[in-house]
């Protein structure tokens, strides 16, 4: 009893502990954030590349085609926005 009473009143041994928990954490943290980043990245690509295909298939008059690949396009990103909020 006397030995647990000496590991937690020690603020040294507790402290350091305590901080590199906060170090893991922060490292957790920038990780997340980076991939986070990196999906964000990776969307705005995406939808770059439909704003370029949108303008094409508007100057070809071809709507149908265009709604139909705005679905399978919208309903991508979705999937890829659940995943990774559904990984944080």
């Amino acid at each position: 009893m006397a030995s647990s009473v000496t590991e937690v009143g020690n603020p040294q041994q507790g402290g350091k502990k305590g901080k590199d928990k906060n170090k893991d954490l922060a490292v957790l943290v920038d990780d997340k954030l980076a991939e986070v980043n990196n999906s964000i990245i990776t969307l705005t690509g995406r939808v770059d590349e439909m704003e370029k295909r949108i303008e094409e298939l508007e100057s070809e008059g071809d709507l149908e085609e265009l709604r139909g690949e705005m679905q399978v396009a919208v309903n991508s990103v979705v999937a890829d926005v659940n995943k990774e909020v559904q990984a944080l």
